[in-house]
């Protein structure tokens, strides 16, 4: 597996500089991917936009993520960020009245923010919490909250501070017994642990680009299970979102404006581009397609369990041993081990000037190794860590 890991390192160009150990903020951008953006540019400056190459990868990242998921292509939407996916979805839902939905306190913001307005807009009627209880949550607080009025529970596969790995699977029954349906945000578990949307049950389940994927910003993928995608009515539409749109023509290689596209007859897409509204950023998802090869062409979350999960157990064991108090929960974690610390913010920006990227957040310091770490980065921080830390006093 170290092998493998090695291979990789060769084309990540940071880690001639640094320990990077920072993938939950932002993954380094491989040097194909990099390649992937001058070339694109490069065509544009000097021939004109490259706009079928572009659309072709869109594409091309469905099937990709398809595949990392176990879901069908035409079950994946493509967005220009988690946050539209969320509400592209949540917009379209057929909701009944006096609906709650159920989240975690442990939830990125934005799905709660996103709850949180349709609550004020009367779409729902209220929102149910299944509180923190030190960077894990109880499966109880699921069985006791969620209800037959719950449309949505709504949480993230794992939590971006402490790392833990929810309970997905069990978390699906529990909303599919009250007739809910279960929608993820997995930005912080495709790319680096294995994910099948099948086993684990759940109706929807949504990544960004630019984290374990390890590309840039603006792209976004989801599954949403056929059957649901069948019955989802989105408020609006953009021409993207239509049967006969201009991706499609494409795809079947008919020439894009041979017949107009009459917006009045046109119906909408039956796969995952309904919910698709406008051009996507075509560059972000050309350097995705080379992040997805990149992360599927070394097997990333298969090497989960036999290396990038034991490197946060090095972790996790290796700051237990140097006194520090984690958050991170040593039953369900993944690659994310944050720990307590009182000046979190400068503490990162030390061991960055020392060679050693993590990032501070509230309270916390979090640490992120990716499959392409070895055992010498983990050593290292800790190394540093003492070192800069006991100097600080």
């Amino acid at each position: 597996m170290l092998v493998l890991s090695y291979r990789a390192r060769e084309e990540v160009p940071i880690l001639r500089k640094y320990v990077y150990l920072n993938n939950a903020s932002a993954g380094p951008l491989p040097s194909r991917v990099v390649a992937s953006i001058r070339e694109f540019a490069d065509r544009w400056a000097s021939e004109g936009e490259p706009w079928e190459e572009g659309i072709r990868a869109i594409y091309e990242c469905k099937r990709f993520f398809a595949q990392l998921t176990g879901a069908k292509p035409e079950e994946v939407s493509a967005f220009p960020g988690v946050s539209y996916g969320l509400a592209s979805v949540l917009s379209s839902l057929r909701l009944k009245p006096g609906s709650n939905i159920v989240v975690s306190s442990m939830n990125f913001p934005t799905s709660v923010a996103i709850a949180r307005s349709m609550a004020r807009q009367g779409l729902i009627k209220e929102i149910h919490v299944v509180e923190d209880r030190g960077g894990f949550t109880e499966l109880s607080e699921y069985e006791k909250l969620v209800d037959d009025n719950t449309a949505v529970v709504l949480v993230d596969y794992v939590g971006w501070l402490s790392g833990y790995v929810e309970d997905l699977k069990e978390v699906s029954r529990i909303a599919h017994e009250h007739g809910a349906i279960l929608i993820s945000d997995a930005f912080h578990a495709v790319g680096v642990m294995p994910v099948d949307v099948k086993a684990l049950g759940v109706d929807v389940l949504i990544t960004g680009s630019y984290k374990w994927l390890m590309s840039l910003h603006g792209a976004a993928l989801a599954y949403v299970r056929s059957e649901l995608l069948e019955s989802l009515a989105p408020p609006y539409a953009g021409w993207m979102a239509l049967e006969d749109s201009v991706p499609k023509r494409i795809l079947r290689g008919e020439p894009e404006f041979l017949r107009p596209i009459d917006p009045f007859k046109a119906e909408l897409a039956v796969d995952g581009s309904k919910l698709e509204w406008g051009t996507l950023p075509l560059i972000a998802f050309v350097a995705l397609r080379r992040a997805l090869e990149f992360i599927m062409e070394y097997g990333a979350p298969d090497l989960f369990g036999t290396h990038t999960q034991r490197l946060a157990e090095r972790l996790i064991d290796g700051l237990e041993g140097l006194g520090y108090e984690l958050y991170t929960p040593r039953g369900r974690h993944s690659a994310i081990v944050s720990f307590k610390h009182r000046d979190p913010l400068q503490l990162a920006e030390r061991l960055g000037r020392a060679g050693v990227v993590v990032s501070g957040r509230p309270g916390l310091v979090r640490v992120s190794p990716h499959f392409y770490n070895i055992y010498e980065d983990v050593d290292t921080f800790l190394e540093v860590l003492e070192k800069v830390d006991r100097a600080a006093g």
